[in-house]
Order: C-alpha cells, then sequence, then structure tokens
C-alpha cells in the first residue's frame, strides 16, 4: 500500500474527531499515529525508534510536532517515567483504531505489514522455560511476531521498567501499574529423582533470593539459610528442576512441570499454603499492541489447558 493512501486513511478516520481543546484535527498522518503507538507501547524513544527504525532524536522530533499541532501535551510525568495523559489516552484509541484498519486494509489487498518488533518476555525465575511447547506453537501460527526471551528473574520489574513487554508471573496479587490476566493457579511439592536413595535438599542463592524474596518461592531454602545449611544452590528454575532430575538433591518443585518428567517422584503431598497464581503481565497504561495481544490470548488458552488452571476474569 502506497504511504499515501494510508494516510488519507488516517485522515478519514480522523476528520470528524474534534480535538479536546476544542480545535479541528487537520493533517494527521498515520506515520504520526504509528511514532505515537510505539512511544507509548515500548515506553521510550530510544525503544521506539529500534522498532520503527529510526533514530531516537527523530521520534522526539515527531512527537513533539504531533503535541504542536494539537496544542497541546499527551504525556504526563510520573514516578515510572513518562505515560499518556487525558489527551494522548483519547489520541491513543483512535491510534490503535487506525492501526487496526490499516493492517485489514493491508491483509484484504496482500500488502506487506512492517515487520513487528520482537515480543518480549520476561518470567518469574526463568519459569517461561515450561512453556517453550506454547510459544514454539504461537510462532508456528504467527510467524510474523518475533519473540525473544529475558534471563530476567523479575518480570514485574522488568514489565515495570519496560524491559519486557510480557511478564509470565508467578505472584498472589498485581500492583496497580501493571494489568494481566490469571491463567492458572500453580501447585508445589517436594520431589526427588526416583530410586536417588537419601538426598540432600537444594536451594536458591542469593541472587535469585534477591531478585524474588519470599513470596511462593519460599518453599526451598535461600540467600543465607542456604549457605548456611552447606546446600547446593541455583538462581533460576531450570537450573534447580535439572538438578532434582540429575539427582544432585531434592527440592521443591512446581507439580505440573515435575510431574510430567518420568525421572522424578513426589516426595510428599502439595502443601496448599505455595500454590500460587501464574499471570500473563503488561503495563496498564500501555495497552498491547497486536503483535502481544495475540501472544497473550493464545498463552491464556495454551497455558491455561497445560497447567490445568482455573481461568480468572481480567481485572
Amino acid at each position: 500500500m502506497r504511504i499515501r493512501e494510508v494516510s488519507c486513511l488516517a485522515q478519514c478516520l480522523c476528520k470528524n474527531a474534534r480535538h479536546l481543546n476544542g480545535n479541528w484535527v487537520r493533517h494527521m498522518e498515520w506515520s504520526d499515529l504509528e511514532v505515537f503507538l510505539a512511544a507509548v507501547r515500548t515506553g521510550s524513544y530510544t525503544a521506539a525508534g529500534r522498532q520503527l527504525g529510526i533514530n531516537r532524536t527523530t521520534i522526539g522530533r515527531r512527537v513533539e510536532a504531533l503535541e504542536k499541532s494539537l496544542g497541546l501535551p499527551l504525556f504526563e510525568k510520573n514516578p515510572l517515567g513518562y505515560a499518556p495523559n487525558a489527551a494522548g489516552a483519547r489520541l491513543l484509541a483512535t491510534a490503535e483504531a487506525v492501526e487496526r484498519e490499516v493492517a485489514a486494509m493491508l491483509h484484504d489487498i496482500g500488502g506487506a505489514a512492517r515487520q513487528s518488533a520482537p515480543v518480549r518476555i520476561a518470567s518469574s525465575g526463568g519459569i517461561a522455560s515450561e512453556f517453550l511447547p506454547e510459544i514454539a506453537a504461537f510462532r508456528r501460527a504467527n510467524p510474523d511476531v518475533p519473540v525473544e526471551l529475558l534471563g530476567e528473574l523479575d518480570p514485574l520489574d522488568a514489565v515495570t521498567q519496560r524491559r519486557a513487554d510480557l511478564g509470565i508471573a508467578l505472584v498472589r496479587s498485581l500492583p496497580l501499574r501493571l494489568a494481566g490476566t490469571q491463567v492458572a493457579t500453580l501447585s508445589q511439592a517436594p520431589y526427588g529423582r526416583r530410586h536417588a536413595g537419601a538426598l540432600q535438599s537444594l536451594g536458591w542463592g542469593y541472587e535469585f533470593d534477591a531478585a524474588l524474596p519470599g513470596g511462593p518461592w519460599s518453599a526451598n531454602p535461600a540467600g543465607e539459610a542456604a549457605q548456611a545449611a552447606g546446600l547446593v544452590t541455583f538462581n533460576a528454575w531450570p537450573q534447580l528442576k535439572q538438578a532434582v532430575m540429575a539427582g544432585i538433591g531434592k527440592a521443591t518443585l512446581w507439580c505440573f512441570a515435575a510431574d510430567a518428567e518420568e525421572h522424578l517422584e513426589r516426595l510428599a503431598p502439595p502443601d496448599p499454603r505455595h500454590d500460587c497464581p501464574l499471570w500473563l503481565v503488561h503495563r496498564a497504561k500501555a495497552p498491547p499492541g497486536p503483535g502481544l495481544a495475540r501472544l497473550i490470548a493464545f498463552l491464556d488458552n495454551a497455558i491455561a489447558a497445560r497447567c490445568d488452571g482455573k481461568r480468572a476474569a481480567t481485572p
């Protein structure tokens, strides 16, 4: 599709929208809205520029020019950086409507859409490694949406600080700055390798304990307590699980994952005190883009089916 045709579409969708300060919106181009969307969703001019293939200075100039043409600011500062104000939220809704129309038009006429930026995923302690089959299935169904798995231990912090777009989080409740969907409630129990005999307990290392203190991970000794007991410790879920499978020791593991391993056996029933909800999390003031929205919807169904979890409504 030619840029002119896309621009005309944006103008047609916006021409009857009256601006919040009483002026008419004139000469708004799709590229203006595209820059604005990228800035809101990524949370920074640098990340927006990387997504659109232009430098951060150009992104900043384009946003400033858009604000000047509309006659009012679109962002407000908060303790975590900048977020859309009331006017920005209204423009965001319009920009998303234009984006959907452009995508639908490109699909109908067989046009080439812009390559999506990777959806960056962070997960609690690396628990995303358990959902690689679901992510692989998503990629087969959505080859146009790249995915990047990060080595972050705390997905809430990674999403809040805009290092990640999606968090797969084991947490009992979400902070107000984040939004998400609870897809399952997971149980834990102690496991060891079958026929391994007496096994020493395993624990979490200092790095893990600092990133995810207490909470649902406290079933295993962590940090100073683990060191004082002379335990072998680990700083990520995949390491701990593999250590138990290798017979290095025993540890409390998430049942949905450990029960699927034929070489592991439960050593005791699950303790309900260590049950924890599993969430798909994104920033509350940055509505998911099309690729992220598709990934959330896919994982919502796939993970719930995998974990046999109980669905919860989106807050």
